[in-house]
């Protein structure tokens, strides 16, 4: 492991620790760096605010684990790894949605959960309608449909202070994507080939 990730590995550890006991509001890059024994030089070679720093850490984390999927096969597996990374780290990630700092959550797993399913949605058509496929936009709106969907279900288990356990929201997640997501292509399909 290189020196550089080394050193951002730290900074997140110190800024995950922090969490615990105070908001990201509240919390300053030089209360990060004093945690972690660190110049905050160190810290903006580095990010460029504490902000970027929870980008890299939710980028490294779950949106890593995300990304592993490699189509509608193994989509559930990714979104467990994912999960149980955010139980795992509590506090850290129910304090990733507060207020101030919602939207870089949304945006980096909305991100990561769309190119998922755009893989997911490729394979269905291929597999299930002899290589038809669906026009690029479509894709795109049934990708976005449903990464809305599963970020929303998220981040309200995630608030809800995650009772349930991770394999039970994605065995939910699992049915209502899986079939009404096969449902809504095979529509399409259908409904723009009537005429061919």
């Amino acid at each position: 492991m290189s020196d550089s990730i080394i050193t951002k590995k730290a900074i997140a550890v110190s800024l995950k620790d922090l969490m615990k006991k105070k908001s990201l509001a509240k919390i300053t890059v030089s209360d990060i760096v004093k945690n972690c024994n660190l110049n905050r030089q160190t810290f903006y070679y580095h990010f460029k605010d504490k902000y970027d720093l929870l980008h890299w850490i939710i980028s490294n984390e779950v949106a890593r684990a995300l990304s592993r999927s490699t189509g509608e096969k193994d989509w559930g597996a990714a979104m467990l790894e994912a999960l149980n990374t955010i139980k795992r780290e509590k506090a850290f990630y129910i304090g990733s949605l507060s207020v101030d700092c919602q939207s870089v959550f949304f945006d980096d797993l909305f991100d990561v959960v769309r190119e998922m399913l755009l893989r997911n949605v490729d394979q269905l058509s291929e597999s299930a309608f002899n290589g038809r496929s669906l026009a690029p936009a479509d894709r795109q709106f049934i990708a976005e449909f449903y990464a809305y969907g599963l970020v929303g279900m998220i981040i309200q288990w995630v608030k809800g202070g995650m009772k349930e356990p991770p394999e039970e929201i994605v065995e939910r997640l699992t049915w209502f994507v899986d079939d009404s997501k096969f449902a809504s292509s095979a529509r399409y399909l259908k409904d723009r080939t009537k005429g061919d």
